[in-house]
């Protein structure tokens, strides 16, 4: 038996077991349920539940098994599954790049950089600049392949768009760069004229499917050195180790036939066996994340164990595991990208992300993105919170799975207990949960939802920087 089978096999047997346990005690409460959860999730034997490993694999699979057998219906990307798998290049690793226009010679990082769409190569061939791209009645014209079929090919991506961060932004700018591939160009160099920070859209996301050309992008005072050339020679080479996985966010929901939807998420995913960043020993470990983020992932099932029998909820539930939280927020930015992820359908998102702390830094429960709605005040207020105190913060940094429906106009609200000592460290064990805690969370967190369906609207309303920033100082 392959060792990857193996350890699959003593994992199944390991949740096998767990639910007998779980059915000898039929009656078993919410701290019970949780605990069972943490403890699987949070085990060595899932190695640290890195994006993209076989523990995180183990993860989604014991995820999509509480989901089906809680009743909620699978929303993932194949009929029947819970599973959303998304391509993932991480690390993207650009050792080298070189331009060379003629006898100009561009200085790598500091004046152009490979883009998250390039492939390795290396290219000497004629440049041709085509402005802001190729239309679509030009797509069908033999005109424009023979204008730039072996050629490296110059596309400004300044947009006129308000709004630079709009997925609709970054999908016009890859239709216009694949169809210069398509029409036979070897590379693309580009440029923005405006000054929108488009060309951010370009970096940083590893589940960007990468082009088989290279693609780079120059500054703005660089590029003025070649602006107004007409034809040249260009000498154009990307090397780059490109590693590719596929990790899934695990997706379940209730279908209340309504027209208003919200989405309830939390990653599940974590660091991995890594150095740990305090203490003495630098040796890899295994760094379990009890609190980061399996205690969120275990509020999520048990949220959905309610909701799914609670008659008086109106609106759809989409409850998502996210993965790859921890390499970037990719899982959540991949779930976004989904077209129908809209301020038209979904009412707000709800996001939990280390919630098994309460008591660590008093009992204090922070709740982030206060500001992305007038309603969230009003509510906080009405909801009776017994067993804490609420820390209330405007604004909500984009270090969790909030901030990719925060860029898309959709109202968020953040739970968490805070940052801790054990934060990313091989410390951070089932022991140290506060199951009671957790489940006074729940108890809010039912009465708040079920506020929130009686409210006329939840409006959305953008956070200002100076709240993100004040945010980040608060929270950390």
């Amino acid at each position: 038996m392959k060792m990857k089978n193996f350890i699959l096999f003593l994992f199944a047997c390991l949740i096998l077991h767990s639910d007998y346990l779980y059915a000898q005690n039929a009656g078993a409460g919410s701290v019970d349920r949780m605990h069972r959860d943490v403890a699987l999730l949070a085990s060595d034997s899932l190695l640290g539940r890195e994006a993209g490993t076989i523990g995180e694999q183990m993860a989604s699979d014991y995820i999509s098994g509480q989901m089906k057998q809680i009743g909620l219906l699978p929303k993932g990307d194949s009929l029947g599954s819970f599973l959303s798998p998304f391509r993932m290049s991480y690390p993207v690793i650009f050792k080298e790049a070189k331009l060379m226009v003629n006898d100009i010679d561009f200085k790598h990082i500091e004046e152009f950089g490979a883009t998250d769409l390039s492939s390795q190569g290396n290219i000497t061939a004629p440049l041709i600049n085509i402005g802001r791209g190729i239309n679509n009645s030009d797509n069908s014209n033999g005109d424009i392949q023979e204008k730039i079929r072996g050629k490296i090919v110059v596309i400004d991506i300044a947009y006129r768009q308000r709004n630079a961060e709009n997925p609709e932004v970054l999908s016009h700018i890859i239709s216009n760069i694949k169809s210069a591939v398509l029409n036979g160009a070897v590379g693309i160099i580009l440029h923005n004229s405006s000054r929108k920070p488009t060309e951010n859209l370009l970096f940083g996301s590893p589940f960007t499917e990468s082009l088989n050309v290279p693609v780079v992008y120059i500054a703005r005072l660089p590029y003025n050195k070649i602006a107004k050339i007409k034809t040249a020679t260009c000498k154009l080479s990307v090397e780059i180790d490109r590693s590719i996985s596929k990790p899934a966010n695990v997706v379940g929901w209730i279908d209340n036939k309504s027209s208003k939807t919200v989405v309830i998420g939390a990653h599940y995913d974590h660091v991995g066996i890594t150095r740990s960043r305090t203490g003495a020993d630098k040796t890899p470990q295994i760094h379990n994340g009890a609190d980061d983020n399996a205690s969120g992932t275990a509020a999520l099932l048990e949220l959905a164990r309610w909701a799914v029998n609670n008659e008086s909820l109106k609106y759809n539930y989409i409850f998502v595991a996210f993965s790859a939280e921890e390499k970037g927020l990719f899982g959540s930015k991949a779930f976004c990208s989904l077209p129908w992820i809209s301020p038209s359908n979904i009412v707000y998102m709800l996001n939990m992300d280390m919630v098994g702390r309460l008591g660590c830094q008093g009992d204090t429960m922070s709740v982030l993105g206060v500001a992305s709605s007038p309603a969230w005040d009003g509510l906080l207020d009405k909801t009776a919170h017994p067993g804490f105190s609420l820390k209330r913060i405007n604004g909500a940094p984009a270090f969790s799975d909030h901030a990719p429906f925060l860029k898309k106009g959709i109202p968020v609200i953040y739970f968490t207990t805070g940052i801790h000592p054990d934060y990313h460290t091989p410390k951070d064990d089932t022991e140290l949960i506060n199951f009671s805690g957790m489940t006074e969370l729940i108890g809010y967190l039912r009465e708040f939802i079920r506020s929130a369906e009686a409210l006329p609207e939840i409006p959305f309303h953008k956070i200002n920087p100076l709240q993100h920033t004040k945010a980040y100082i608060q929270t950390f």
